[in-house]
């Protein structure tokens, strides 16, 4: 049986979001619109393959370590939601990438 790491380590981004949208919703809604839907999923796989993921957020707030951040947007899942934290519209944004449209380019919010 593959192992789940193995199978996560050949996806790219648009798989990713494909297979994990609620995830990757939580990881924009947790950064508070910070991470693109196409981010996340790179925060996604890093945590998942346990690898130090530079983006700005990670790098300032988990010093390079994504599995704490999507650990931390998992266990704050419930939280998600006011004007810049909504997971509403963190998996509205997800949903419109995952039928083919452009992401946003600076921040999931702008």
């Amino acid at each position: 049986m593959e192992q789940p790491e193995l199978k996560i380590a050949v996806m790219n981004q648009r798989q990713i979001i494909q297979r994990w949208p609620r995830i990757t919703a939580h990881i924009i809604a947790e950064s508070l619109g910070y991470a693109t839907p196409e981010s996340a999923a790179l925060i996604l796989k890093d945590a998942a393959l346990r690898k130090p993921n530079y983006c700005e957020w990670i790098d300032a707030c988990y010093k390079t370590d994504a599995r704490s951040a999507v650990e931390g947007a998992v266990r704050n899942r419930h939280y998600h939601q006011g004007y810049m934290a909504s997971y509403k519209q963190a998996l509205a944004i997800v949903q419109h990438v995952n039928q083919g449209h452009p992401g946003p380019t600076l921040a999931s919010w702008f």
